[in-house]
């Protein structure tokens, strides 16, 4: 009776246990994925442009870490290709991706992909562009193979420069002078100077009596690529002595970037301008001593006839002489 009763439990709990089906084990494979959530675009870090010799001109570079995870029991081989958008934009793009990396049994193991482009100046801030490593397992048979994407994205380049444009021109004492500067924008977005009402952006070397006056027009926003021209006004006092004054500007832009020139001008004294205008007043009425000698040496020759010829003396007293003798005769 007691076994009956324990055939009869072991046959209910086959009833109420659910067989588990195929589908529910799981086979050893491989996968491949980002280390880091790479959702959203990761922006390029700005560096210099290797390819350049413009000092202004910016590059992209980035890495990306990804593993490839094997559960198998032996060893696997992976072939890896590298797909991007870059091309079609920046002038040159570089990818230092393994073409097969290899993964012991039941381990994984972090690889990484660099990519770096070229000149970031001529790219739009903010601009997207893709990236794809294509992972295929390293097998005589052809197999499905695994993609992982991920998006750039292009930061602010920031480059201006200030020149100030040297007229070569004294200013004089009680007067002032406009003076032009260029600004350029060598970065990928519209930029300006960050002047503010209560810190001058300028400094006077040597000339406390010397003054700048800032015009609207060196706050105007410059493009990329353009240049644009700003000027200020410099005015020396009436009792600024001779000297040489340097004008340095210093600011930054609303980008950040920081922009610096300066400019040597000579500012001249009201009394060394005015020795400087009488000095070339004088007179010289005197003559050349040899001019006199030659005047006089003509005025003598102008005196005297030129002497008559011998034989032209000869020729008219013999014809004077025939006529006489002809009249003699008749």
């Amino acid at each position: 009776m007691k076994s009956k009763i324990i055939v009869i439990f072991l046959m209910l709990m086959g009833v109420f246990i659910p067989v588990s089906s195929a589908q529910d084990i799981e086979v050893p494979n491989w996968t491949i994925d980002w280390v880091e959530d790479l959702s959203s675009a990761t922006l390029l870090e700005a560096i210099d442009d290797k390819s350049s010799s413009d000092w202004w001109d910016k590059g992209g570079i980035i890495t990306f870490e990804f593993y490839i995870e094997n559960t198998r029991p032996t060893e696997l081989n992976v072939a890896l290709e590298f797909e991007t958008d870059h091309e079609g934009e920046f002038n040159w793009v570089e990818v230092d991706l393994d073409e097969s990396v290899a993964v012991g049994g039941n381990s994984n193991k972090t690889f990484e992909v660099t990519i770096e482009v070229g000149s970031l100046n001529d790219i739009a801030e903010g601009s997207i562009h893709g990236l794809r490593i294509i992972a295929q397992e390293d097998l005589q048979l052809p197999s499905n193979p695994q993609t992982i994407e991920a998006d750039t994205k292009v930061p602010r380049v920031a480059i201006m420069m200030a020149d100030i444009i040297d007229e070569d021109v004294p200013l004089l004492a009680g007067t002032e002078t406009e003076i032009k500067v260029e600004l350029t924008n060598f970065g990928n977005k519209n930029d300006k100077l960050k002047l503010t009402e209560t810190e001058s952006p300028f400094t006077i070397g040597g000339c406390p009596q010397l003054s700048i006056q800032i015009d609207d027009s060196l706050t105007q926003a410059v493009s990329p690529g353009s240049s644009e021209l700003g000027t200020f006004v410099a005015k020396a006092s009436s009792s600024h002595p001779t000297t040489e004054c340097v004008i340095t500007l210093k600011a930054i832009s609303d980008g950040g970037a920081s922009v610096s020139d300066s400019l040597s001008l000579e500012v001249r004294s009201s009394s060394s301008s005015n020795d400087d205008s009488s000095s070339g007043s004088g007179n010289d009425n005197t003559t050349p001593a040899d001019g006199d000698d030659s005047s006089t040496e003509a005025g003598t020759k102008g005196n005297f006839l030129p002497s008559i010829s011998a034989w032209l003396t000869i020729f008219i007293i013999s014809w004077v002489a025939i006529i006489r003798r002809y009249d003699i005769l008749t």
